[in-house]
């Protein structure tokens, strides 16, 4: 019996990790996601040194997800919390009256590839924002530009169903 115990109090740390750390590629962009507390840490990597966006929905559509984009230029990561209303038309959730759920924001261009790092919090605090529990599934979007003006249009762009 102690032997047991002792085996699952070892090996207990290593379970918990594999179940709430995942990470997937799309073409050559690289996504995973990892939990801490009450937020999901994302981190993307994408080979282009423009803005990498991560787009959440309960359907394969563009149209009401919720969409965050990072841009990285020298030494300032920027980034934006948006809600796609309508096709090409995200809006900032701000002007939707709601709030950013963006924290924890890092960025780096490096040798031609832009990886970028963020957090959100695993429960939805509106209809602009998506519950991100482990376990449920999901349409992910992956997309990336070449330039870091969030008007520009992506390089790449892909959805994917993933179960977080």
């Amino acid at each position: 019996m102690r032997k047991i115990f002792t085996l699952v109090l070892f090996l207990g740390p290593l379970f918990t990790l594999s179940c709430f750390s995942q990470e997937i590629q799309v073409e050559r962009m690289r996504i995973s996601w990892e939990y801490q507390n009450d937020r999901v840490r994302f981190t993307a990597s994408a080979p282009d040194d423009g803005w990498v966006a991560l787009g959440f929905n309960g359907k394969n559509n563009i149209v009401g997800s919720n969409l965050i984009m990072v841009g990285v230029q020298g030494s300032k990561t920027t980034a934006e919390d948006f809600y796609v209303v309508s096709a090409g038309n995200p809006k900032p959730v701000a002007t939707l009256g709601s709030k950013s759920q963006i924290e924890d924001i890092t960025g780096e261009d490096k040798n031609g590839i832009t990886t970028i790092s963020f957090t959100l919090p695993i429960k939805a605090i509106d209809e602009y924002h998506k519950d991100l529990s482990a376990g449920k599934k999901l349409w992910l979007i992956c997309a990336y530009s070449m330039e870091d003006d969030f008007d520009h249009h992506s390089r790449m762009r892909r959805h994917v169903q993933i179960t977080l």
